[in-house]
This record gives structure tokens, sequence and C-alpha cells, in this order.
């Protein structure tokens, strides 16, 4: 009998999981809060009822949906951000990929295929039209905000820093609590405003800090990396992106379905006005967990 080959096991100590996966589960968690508070704030803001289904029926689906294939990036960015060469080729992906998906983002918003979209597919209640259109018009700097935001604390998760990934997001909650606090001081902003322009203000903070945090680690670290043989070139990194990259995007599509459904049933508009705050606090329920999938690539 042929001998069984064994393969060597090397422990990995709960002190060093429990050291990457605390800030990165901080930063989820804090992501997951942004949602309650948006749609608290909208709800004590002119016209609740259509506010709140226009943002979770049709402004936040959508904008997910548009943004998922970019969503993995920080996992890509944490397994692939090896030396000096690999990141620069992400980094120009990252740029391009973000570039075009928000090109997607405005002809939604700014064209007739929000109505082919929004009227004709989704179906969403007539009342809510406009107010959906403007709160897409305001989400325009989301994508390509998340998208060097997530490239860059990859890097920066890659290199053992992954408490400036929390940090980052801790900016982005202030930024949009700043906003939300100014809409319900002033009182009469319509609530989809107040939550379009708070959390793309958020994500353009959050973006800013990271390109800011990432630069001693492009100066000082990642010129002293081991160089990667072979390069990293466009069809392994599709081989290794497309299946994460549709698992966030079939994820995801769960959102634009559900209004779907929801605008074709009794009571669409209660419904869709009560669907951001159910799916907000159930998200916050399970954000810490969402952590795993970073520290699995980061210590693997």
């Amino acid at each position: 009998m042929a001998a069984r080959l064994r393969v060597p096991r090397m422990r990995l100590p709960l002190t060093t999981i429990h050291r990457t996966w605390w800030p990165l589960a901080a930063s989820w968690l804090l992501m997951a809060m942004e949602l309650p508070a948006l749609s608290a704030v909208i709800a004590r803001l002119p016209n609740p009822q259509i506010n709140l289904a226009a943002w979770g029926g049709v402004v936040f689906p959508l904008s997910l949906i548009i943004e998922a294939p970019i969503i993995m990036l920080l996992a890509a960015s944490t397994a692939l951000s090896k030396d000096m060469a690999s990141y620069r080729w992400l980094r120009r992906f990252t740029l391009w990929a973000g570039a075009v998906l928000t090109l997607v983002h405005i002809l939604v918003a700014f064209t007739p295929l929000f109505d082919l979209i929004v009227v004709k597919l989704i179906g969403a209640p007539q009342e809510i039209l406009e107010a959906a259109r403007l709160g897409l018009k305001l989400m325009t700097p989301w994508t390509f905000s998340i998208a060097i935001r997530r490239f860059n604390q990859g890097a920066l998760i890659r290199f053992g820093h992954p408490r400036a990934v929390s940090i980052g997001t801790a900016i982005r909650l202030l930024a949009d609590g700043l906003i939300l606090v100014a809409g319900l001081l002033i009182g009469t902003v319509p609530g989809i405003a107040v939550a379009g322009i708070a959390i793309s203000l958020g994500v353009i903070c959050e973006a800013v800090y990271s390109e800011v945090r990432v630069r001693p680690v492009v100066r000082d670290e990642l010129p002293n990396a081991p160089i990667v043989k072979p390069p990293l070139q466009m069809r392994p990194f599709l081989a290794f992106y497309i299946p994460l990259g549709m698992t966030s995007f079939l994820t995801l599509l769960a959102l634009p379905l559900g209004s779907a459904a929801l605008s074709r049933m009794p009571l669409a508009l209660t419904s869709l006005a009560v669907w951001p705050v159910v799916s907000g606090f159930i998200f916050m329920l399970r954000s810490m967990g969402m952590a795993y999938n970073e520290v699995v690539v980061a210590l693997l």
C-alpha cells in the first residue's frame, strides 16, 4: 500500500485571529449602524412613508447592485497586493472598474433607463418615483468611493493594519451623523435628500482617509515586499475574482427582487417603507460575522 501523504499542519493562534478580526468586525458593525440611523432620520422628516419607500425600495438596492462587482475588491486586494507591481496593477483595475460602474449609475439615475428599471422591472409605486430619482442622483459618488476605499483597505489588511479599516468607518459614520443632525435641525429637507447626501459624503470621507492612510504602506512596506513571479495578469486575476464578484452580485440581487415583489403586493407603499427598517436591523445583527471572510483571506 502506498504511503499516505502527510500534509504538515500549522497552528494559527487564536490571538492572531482575534487581533485581525475585531477591528474588521467593528468596521462592519459601524457600517451596519448607518442603515438604522438613516431610516430613523428619514422617518422624522417630511413625507416619511414616501421617502422611506424610495430609499429602501429603489435607491439603496439599486446602488448596491450597481456596485456589487467591486465589493470584493477588499478580498482581492488583501490576497493579491503582495508587491508593488501587483498593487499598481490592482489599482489600475480599481480605477477603471469604479469609473465604468459609476457611468452605469449615472445612466440609471439621469436617463430614461431609470423608467425602464424602476417603473417597468421593479414596478415601484408612482408616488415614490421622483424621490427615488433624486436619491439615485445624489448617490452618484457612491460606487467610485467604495471601489477606492475597499481596494485600499485590502492593502492595509494585507500589511497588518486592520485597525485603520475601523477608523475609516468611524470617520464615515461621523460624516453621516453631521449631515443627519443638520437635516433634523433644518427639518424641511426631504428625507431622501438628507440620506443621499449623508451616505455619499460619508463614503467620500472614508475613501479619502483610506488614500491618506495607505500611503505609508505604499512608500515604506510595498517596496520591500518579495517580488511575485509570475506577475499579476488579467486572465488569472479574473479566474480568481469573477466567482467572488458573482457571489456578492447574486447576494445583493435579493434586494431589488424583494422590492419588485413588494411593489406588486397589497399595501405596496407601506411595505416598501418598512423594508429598509427591517433589513437594516437584521443586517446590523449579522454584521460582525461578515468580517470572517476578510480574516480568512488575510490569514490563509
